[in-house]
């Protein structure tokens, strides 16, 4: 559910803001060696970004197990954020094309929506929990 969210919030950056990278571009980059091409190749890497956040997701579920459920949205989006960050440093590091270098611009629009992901991940969460 946040990762479907998160998209649809990206989309809305990149028609609204100068920023033009999606969330799908980064898993095409690590799918297929380069953005995504075509709308096959653009289907694929979303339905990747959706199954890495419902991995993500899992995680996070898991972690409350260890930690309290106190304060669960600042911990989901502070999660979502960690997250981000531990994934797009992934191309820095490792020097991947397309990932070795982020404008300003994206990593403002990506911590936004990072940010919504782990709200939408932790307040999805808190409905789940309540009996």
């Amino acid at each position: 559910m946040a990762a479907i969210l998160m998209t649809i919030l990206n989309y809305i950056i990149i028609y609204t803001t100068p920023s033009h990278n999606r969330f799908a571009d980064f898993v095409g980059i690590m799918l297929f060696g380069s953005k995504p091409n075509g709308l096959g190749e653009i289907i694929i890497a979303t339905a990747g970004h959706f199954m890495l956040g419902g991995f993500l997701g899992i995680i996070f579920s898991y972690l409350l197990l260890l930690i309290s459920e106190k304060y669960l949205i600042i911990k989901g989006i502070t999660y979502g954020i960690i997250a981000f960050l531990f994934l797009f440093s992934l191309g820095v590091i490792f020097k991947i094309t397309d990932l070795e270098f982020n404008p300003l611009r994206t990593i403002i629009t990506k911590s936004i929506g990072s940010a919504f992901y782990g709200f939408v991940l932790a307040y999805t969460l808190k409905l789940f929990n309540k009996e």
